[in-house]
């Protein structure tokens, strides 16, 4: 089991799909769940990841021998975002899937920066979590390089550019930059102006709270 921690909008989530998009699309399983699951959420969400026929039976047991059997036919990386919203009975339900198979169970929980402590004082990781990853803002010295593989709007725009609007808005975060990039695309498809004045554009709406 890997946890993965980090405050909101840093990337926790894009991360995670960038690295399994390596990977084949049946070796993935990526949960869906609503708040404060209970184990009948999870066998549900199990059951229509894996394209499992049918609605979830009724019948817990028939249930995980389904989610099971699947789950055992070849290696599997099962994705729990939002993890910290688990109940303590939910967290069982995923040590029983993963002590029932031989091999365990790749599981990769995601959780908000006030989350984590809720999966560090959570018993069944203690002797499963292989390892815990802390994802952090970027480094000033990196927005640049980030921001022009986001989107090839940031191309042409300079690096004392870029960072200036890290600095006043974005602080580093993924999502953050995700948004000024959609402002920055409006203003651009209507403005003739070049980089550096439409980027003041964006600036000057941050000021006046247009952008927040």
């Amino acid at each position: 089991m890997l946890c993965l921690t980090g405050a909101s909008g840093v990337g926790k989530t894009f991360g995670v799909e960038a690295v399994l998009a390596g990977h084949p699309a049946h070796r993935v399983c990526m949960i869906s769940l609503p708040s404060r699951p209970a184990p009948a959420d999870l066998r549900a969400a199990f059951h229509h990841a894996l394209d499992l026929p049918g609605s979830p039976p009724d019948d817990p047991g028939v249930c995980d021998a389904a989610v099971l059997d699947v789950l055992g036919a070849g290696p599997r990386i099962v994705v729990v975002d939002e993890a910290h919203q688990l109940s303590p009975a939910a967290f069982e339900y995923l040590r029983y899937l993963y002590d029932s198979l031989p091999d365990g169970l790749c599981t990769v929980l995601i959780a908000g920066e006030r989350g984590e402590r809720v999966l560090r004082e959570t018993p069944m990781l203690g002797t499963r979590a292989a390892l815990w990853r802390e994802i952090r803002p970027l480094d000033a010295d990196l927005v640049p390089l980030a921001a022009r593989r986001l989107h090839p709007l940031w191309q042409q725009a300079a690096a004392a550019q870029l960072r200036r609007l890290d600095g006043r808005f974005a602080r580093g975060r993924l999502r953050r930059w995700a948004l000024l990039t959609h402002h920055a695309r409006r203003i651009r498809s209507t403005a003739s102006a070049g980089c550096r004045e439409w980027i003041e554009q964006i600036v000057a709406r941050m000021d006046d709270g247009s952008i927040r």
